[in-house]
């Protein structure tokens, strides 16, 4: 099977949101954290284009989410491959897509998310927790004007809009992979883009799993400090990272983190360098599915 023929959005781009929150009457404040819980990712649009390989998931009560399946070209599949997407980028993201193709031509199963940017008085928050480390880039699609929510909301209020924005995130995965446990995959690894990595290893840390694929991967502050944790939670852990040789940062972060990981003897991690740029794009696409291939294959 050739690369899957997926409609690609732009980052951003308009579209239904994901979450609808329950209808009724509030103040604007309300209506305005109620609006930034979910950026929408277009993804109504993208299930119109694509019937044959969207499937609405069901989250918490009312809510659903988007996810792409194409399956294996082999018969029988090797297993299945869940990818999230990176922070503001839809299950129809051009790199899923790319690398989709290289998957299911090499007999893996493919399921993609898209991940909603946090709400940008979160990302701003999250940022200030320690100026001097680098966070990820605002969201595409992010306002300045938004920033008016910075104010008015307390430390309560952020950390409840925390709260569900990550335990959405979680919701998706966990749907996600009960529908492929549902469609009979046994073996599921999950991989993640950009700040989808943070996500993907809670998921796995709670005890869902254990293998694993960071690309290019980036953490807001707070998260880049629990990390270790996280990881050492997971047993026994199977993590592919694979970062941009060209960004002097990304070498840095992966010699530190197989050091401190080594230190506290968490076995299973594993970094490799790629040529191509800090933020993982089509054009790598083929590179990056040909080293994941060859990590699983060598399991």
């Amino acid at each position: 099977m050739g690369v899957l023929g997926w409609l690609v959005l732009a980052p951003g781009m308009a579209g239904s949101a994901l979450a609808q929150e329950e209808s009724g009457a509030g103040s604007p404040a309300d209506e305005v954290r109620r609006a930034l819980v979910s950026s929408g990712l277009g993804s109504e649009d993208i299930a119109e284009r694509r019937p044959e390989a969207a499937i609405w998931l069901d989250l918490e009560g009312d809510d659903t989410g988007l996810a792409l399946y194409e399956p294996g070209a082999d018969s029988p599949e090797k297993g299945a491959m869940l990818m999230l997407a990176d922070e503001g980028q839809s299950a129809a993201s051009g790199l899923l897509a790319a690398l989709g193709g290289a998957f299911t031509s090499a007999g893996w199963s493919v399921m993609t998310l898209g991940l909603e940017a946090p709400p940008f008085e979160l990302q701003q928050a999250w940022k200030r927790v320690d100026a001097d480390l680098p966070a990820p880039e605002e969201a595409p699609g992010a306002k300045a004007a938004d920033s008016v929510m910075i104010d008015v909301m307390d430390k309560g209020e952020q950390d409840d809009l925390e709260s569900r924005y990550r335990q959405r995130v979680q919701a998706l995965l966990s749907a996600a992979a009960l529908n492929l446990r549902e469609r009979g995959y046994q073996r599921v690894v999950l991989v993640a883009v950009g700040a989808g990595a943070i996500h993907t290893t809670r998921y796995v840390a709670a005890g869902t799993g254990n293998e694993l694929v960071w690309l290019t991967p980036r953490f807001y502050p707070q998260d880049e400090t629990a990390l270790d944790e996280l990881l050492a939670a997971v047993e026994p852990l199977a993590l592919l990272h694979l970062y941009s040789s060209r960004e002097p940062s990304q070498r840095e972060s992966a010699r530190a983190r197989t050091a401190e990981l080594k230190e506290a003897g968490v076995a299973g991690y594993r970094s490799q360098p790629v040529v191509m740029a800090s933020r993982a794009e089509v054009r790598d696409a083929g590179a990056l599915a040909n080293r994941i291939l060859a990590w699983l294959k060598s399991r």
